[in-house]
């Protein structure tokens, strides 16, 4: 490789001639200053001569820049380049070898991002937080910001002296300093990427944990200042969740410290796995009198996920955006199981087997896949996605139930083993879990992973007279399997893909209840039912629930599978029901048959499946023209309207978390799409009550009933809440609010609610979700406001992950159905993203959204019409 050669502007990534070692950053950092000074040494190993050293950098003004070589220095001139770039160059090439980098310079805090370093405000106090993943770093250190440079960082800090500033290091030395400041130095990390240096300066409240992990390392919950109390349920489950992660992993906790930092107001993201020093959103705190089981559910799944991380993504990191999933998926995953394992009782599996929406979303011929090539930076921040989380953790799990759950905790572990403090591709996991099994579980894991969607298995049960190792004449099971690409009716995509699929199955016979688990590696297959000692008296094709496929059944296989819900778990009882919705939303099969078995489980005495059942009900809204809305309030009352009224607002002492998330569902379906008065008026004075006292209402419970207030509310009840908005400062309440106005239904108060964004006393960020997800009654008064308004939204809203704002406004018009809209939303976006990084990818999503929404109506629109006039 020439000098030339190395000194061209890379186009993606950066070249490896000139490689870090190690870094040491000065920082000086003033909470309510917008700006910043700093200096960075960066140890460099170089492998060819060369003039030009390439780094990241983005909204840093570069003050100077010095190589150190073996007894001499070279003054080097920096240049920027495109894609947050840096050139440092010198008139000499410098020799292999070591070197040692310098650079002075200034950056900004921002007030608007929460990426980066950026500041907020909280009470009287200002305070700095930073988040760079994924390629934020460049915007507080010139760096090489790439996954796979992962060495040790040193940092100090200079800051106001009776402030606290925290990293991913314990502090080893604080000094004085002129003018009221003081240095915190922090020791050096162990190896790290970029993106999971951090730090956070301001005057905070600091609660410790009990000592965590056979280490007994040091633990702290971090908070703004007043707010010690509100982490008292984050501070005491914090040493059990550590415990149950060293079990699982069968090594220690790998950090030095354990701190978790709590920012006030966070957009895109919702906490961050830093090394060390874990950041999450305002929903770790809460008071106790407005704390709740479903709230302590939600921050305990995050907290695990982030925690799990400090194993899979910093402990062991992946080496390019490409394998995300490695770390997002696995941390989803895991978190989810050993949650599942501690608190049975919040039906952690079964309400993940409820989920539609990673397949509906994975069945877009437009969808990522999960190791989706990296070919632009918009892709790195789109990798974060549903694809890469849900879809990566329900593959995770099919194989973990396709290998058995020991086996592939050993591939797990040899994995860690063998790639700790350092860089790793899934070629690496596969080929730990192709160790530990013996069988080429990788080759079959990558067909979920290299392509887009999933496999619909056609499956046939016989029953045979002759079956290999059965007495003659004795009957028994026979299976049949075909599998194809699942698609949406409409959909381009080629359904001759095929897949590695573990096709897992149950089935009973005067045996008991067996269990069978077959590796569907071709279009066509087929295999007797082992040890089956009669023809099935039911039979279930995704044991477990683990299966990351579509099933279809024939007429006689699906009374087999009726007759056995009785006998399922209820995550499969729920991925039964999941599996009918899915060909219901997909326009396959009899729309009428499979609208009638969803609702039979209104009747259910599963309170998850009966809220389970209500979310399909709910979705038909999209396709209820005035003409028919009478009989949808009378189709939604006549399933749920009765229990509904038993239930109420106000839960009761002894009831379980179940009811009270069915509560949650079908209560206000009812008062609203439902039509039923008696909810709706006990609604709005509950209301009132609440915005009066604040403490009236359940927590899980105040949006709902804010939210079926607002239903039929007039501009005086607008007005109120718009008010109480804009006056309460305690951040959860705002968001509840904040929910509830997106459910007026007067043209007029929608409009008003959206210029709420470009200007008012509500911080717009806080507004930004409003945008998307629009009701029917709302979408065209939305996708007006974002052509008129969209430069608008582009520069006010920030850009998360290195994808503007304005790259997402697209989606906000994939709800509509019509060929018009369609070429309207393509009209108006394509010529805008262009310049926009991720972009064309959520213009081609939101338009295949659309078609398909069309050729779904056409096809089931008549069933559900048929359907309702019965009511």
């Amino acid at each position: 490789m020439t000098c030339a050669a190395q000194d061209a502007e890379p186009t993606l990534r950066l070249p490896t001639v000139a490689r870090p070692i190690r870094y040491s950053a000065d920082l000086r950092m003033i909470p309510g200053v917008d700006s910043f000074k700093g200096s960075i040494r960066i140890e460099l190993e170089i492998s060819k001569p060369v003039r030009t050293v390439w780094l990241h950098a983005k909204s840093l003004h570069i003050d100077g820049a010095t190589f150190h070589l073996e007894g001499r220095d070279l003054q080097a001139r920096a240049a920027p380049g495109a894609n947050d770039l840096l050139a440092i160059a010198t008139e000499r090439p410098l020799p292999k070898g070591h070197a040692a980098l310098e650079i002075a310079y200034t950056g900004e805090i921002s007030r608007t991002l929460t990426d980066g370093a950026f500041a907020q405000h909280q009470g009287d106090d200002w305070y700095i937080f930073t988040k760079f993943e994924p390629i934020t770093a460049r915007r507080v250190f010139p760096c090489f910001d790439e996954p796979s440079f992962k060495v040790p960082w040193q940092l100090t800090l200079r800051v106001p002296k009776d402030l606290k500033a925290f990293s991913n290091t314990a502090v080893v030395a604080e000094h004085p300093g002129p003018g009221g400041m003081k240095a915190v130095s922090f020791a050096e990390t162990k190896p790290l990427p970029s993106y999971l240096v951090a730090f956070a300066v301001g005057p905070f409240d600091v609660v410790e944990t009990a000592a965590v992990g056979r280490n007994r390392r040091p633990s702290r919950i971090v908070v703004p200042r007043g707010r010690a109390a509100e982490a008292a349920y984050a501070a005491s489950v914090t040493p059990k969740l550590i415990d149950m992660l060293e079990d699982y992993f069968g090594a220690p906790y790998p950090y030095e410290k354990l701190d978790q930092i709590v920012v006030p107001l966070t957009t895109a993201w919702g906490a961050m796995e830093n090394a060390g020093l874990i950041a999450y959103g305002d929903f770790l705190l809460s008071p106790k009198e407005q704390d709740s089981e479903l709230r302590r559910r939600v921050r305990v799944g995050a907290m695990e996920h982030e925690m799990s991380h400090q194993w899979f993504g910093d402990l062991v990191t992946t080496a390019w955006w490409n394998d995300i999933w490695l770390n997002e998926a696995f941390a989803s995953w895991l978190s989810t199981k050993l949650l599942n394992e501690w608190k049975p009782e919040w039906n952690l599996k079964a309400d993940a087997a409820r989920s539609l929406s990673v397949m509906r979303a994975d069945s877009l011929a437009t969808a990522r896949k999960i190791r989706q090539p990296i070919e632009a930076p918009g892709d790195i921040g789109n990798a974060f996605d549903g694809i890469t989380y849900g879809k990566g953790e329900a593959v995770i799990g099919m194989f973990e139930n396709y290998m058995g759950a020991d086996m592939f905790r050993r591939g797990i572990r040899l994995y860690l083993e063998r790639h700790a403090w350092g860089n790793a591709t899934s070629a690496d996991l596969f080929a730990a879990l192709d160790s530990v099994s013996g069988q080429q579980i990788g080759a079959a894991f990558s067909t979920f992973l290299d392509q887009v969607g999933f496999p619909v298995v056609k499956v046939k049960l016989d029953c045979l007279e002759t079956i290999s190792g059965q007495p003659p004449g004795r009957r028994a099971g026979f299976v049949q399997v075909e599998q194809q690409r699942f698609l949406p009716v409409g959909s381009p995509g080629d359904p001759h893909a095929t897949w590695q699929t573990p096709v897992c199955i149950s089935w009973g016979d005067e045996g008991g209840t067996r269990r069978q688990c077959k590796l569907l590696a071709k279009p066509n297959d087929s295999f007797g039912l082992e040890g089956a000692q009669a023809c099935p008296t039911w039979f279930f094709a995704d044991s477990g629930a683990a299966g990351y496929y579509a099933i279809s059944y024939d007429e006689a296989n699906r009374e087999l599978v009726r007759a056995g819900l009785p006998h399922l778990k209820p995550e499969e009882s729920a991925a039964a029901l999941r599996n009918v919705q899915l060909m219901f939303w997909a326009g396959n099969g009899d729309a009428g048959q499979e609208l009638a078995y969803v609702s039979s489980f209104s009747r259910s005495s599963d309170p998850g499946l009966v809220r389970q059942s209500a979310v399909t009900i709910d979705g038909l809204s999209d396709f209820v023209t005035p003409r028919i809305e009478p009989n949808y309030a009378r189709l939604i009352s006549s399933l749920y309207g009765a229990r509904a009224r038993e239930l109420g607002w106000r839960p009761r002492p002894d009831e379980s978390q179940e009811i009270r998330l069915l509560r949650m569902e079908i209560v206000p379906l009812a008062a609203t799409y439902g039509e039923d008065r008696e909810l709706r008026s006990q609604a709005v004075s509950l209301a009132r009550e609440w915005l009066k006292s604040r403490q009236s209402l359940e927590p899980d419970l105040v949006e709902p009933v804010l939210s079926a207030a607002a239903w039929g509310g007039d501009r005086a009840f607008f007005d109120l809440l718009v008010n109480q908005i804009e006056q309460d400062k305690v951040q959860r309440e705002r968001s509840w609010m904040i929910g509830a106005l997106e459910s007026f239904r007067d043209p007029a108060i929608t409009r008003a609610r959206l210029d709420l964004i470009l200007g008012g006393g509500i911080d717009p960020r806080e507004l930004q979700r409003t945008l998307f997800g629009a009701p029917p009654y709302a979408r065209e008064i939305v996708w007006q406001f974002v052509q008129r308004n969209f430069d608008r939204l582009n520069s006010l809203l920030p850009s998360a992950r290195g994808v503007p704002f304005g790259a997402l406004l697209p989606l906000t018009a994939s709800g509509f159905c019509d060929a018009a809209r369609r070429e309207q939303l393509e009209h108006f976006f394509e010529p805008r993203m262009s310049a926009l990084p991720g972009g064309a990818l959520n213009l081609a999503n939101a338009s295949e959204r659309i078609r398909l929404c069309g050729a779904r109506a056409e096809a089931v629109g008549p069933a559900i019409a048929g359907f309702l006039a019965k009511q």
